[in-house]
């Protein structure tokens, strides 16, 4: 879609009808996906008191997702602060889902583990220090899994495309069929003209490794598709980022 053809809403020059089309309700949400990322406004976004660090509508549809998959295991890699561990967690109480989180990260910050042992739902946390694409971070990863199947796979660590193309493919191994795997922040390649962003994101993201994992998927392996129902609400940091394996 050439963003160039469509009405900014406001616009002098367009009748008042052709703001309300798709494509014109489907440009402004881009713009203020651009803008509101540019102006930090998701640093402003806590859990429980922990700050999160992602889009509401973000957060919304994870918990829908975890709601639908009932998932026992919620295995994140990127854990800062410990927000997203203090959702999931929260997550797994309220809809009391017997799961647990493990948050993985090369370094875990010192306010990270006070987050989540404070947290109410710590006894379902489980912090783990480590490359998370390294062959020795996934043994211990697998022993914590053992033999649950029933696994939902976040992705938000190092943002280069050569470590993110390198987690999807590591990480796909845990996901069942009819299970997810996210790639977050699959938006910096869009926002890497903006005033905040960075031009060398254009080509180095997460998004461009997941249009090569897409399509480097072996046949005889599992298979993934991006699940465009999960961007309904339009304003999202990972567009094409919910990957449903169908086999």
């Amino acid at each position: 879609m050439n963003d160039n053809s469509l009405p900014l809403a406001g616009s002098l020059n367009s009748s008042p009808d052709s703001l309300y089309t798709a494509e014109a309700t489907e440009r402004l949400a881009r713009q203020w996906t651009k803008n509101m990322w540019n102006g930090l406004l998701w640093k402003q976004v806590s859990w429980l008191g922990v700050p999160v660090q992602q889009w509401p509508t973000d957060l919304i549809l994870m918990q829908q997702l975890i709601f639908r998959l009932r998932p026992r295991v919620i295995l994140e890699a990127g854990v800062y602060l410990g927000g997203t561990a203090v959702f999931y967690s929260s997550m797994l109480n309220m809809m009391q889902i017997d799961g647990q989180v493990i948050s993985v990260d090369i370094a875990i910050h010192p306010e990270a583990r006070v987050n989540t042992a404070n947290c109410a739902y710590s006894d379902r946390i489980t912090l783990l220090e480590g490359d998370s694409k390294s062959p020795a971070t996934h043994e211990k990863i697998q022993q914590l899994v053992g033999g649950e199947t029933n696994v939902l796979v976040c992705l938000d660590s190092d943002h280069s495309y050569a470590h993110t193309l390198a987690e999807l493919r590591v990480f796909a191994r845990y996901i069942p069929v009819g299970g997810y795997m996210i790639m977050f922040d699959t938006v910096c390649e869009i926002v890497a003209d903006t005033p905040s962003g960075n031009p060398q994101w254009a080509t180095d993201n997460p998004l461009r490794a997941v249009r090569e994992f897409l399509a480097s998927q072996p046949t005889d392996g599992p298979q993934f598709v991006i699940d465009n129902d999960c961007e309904k609400f339009l304003v999202t940091f990972c567009p094409s980022g919910f990957l449903r394996r169908v086999r």
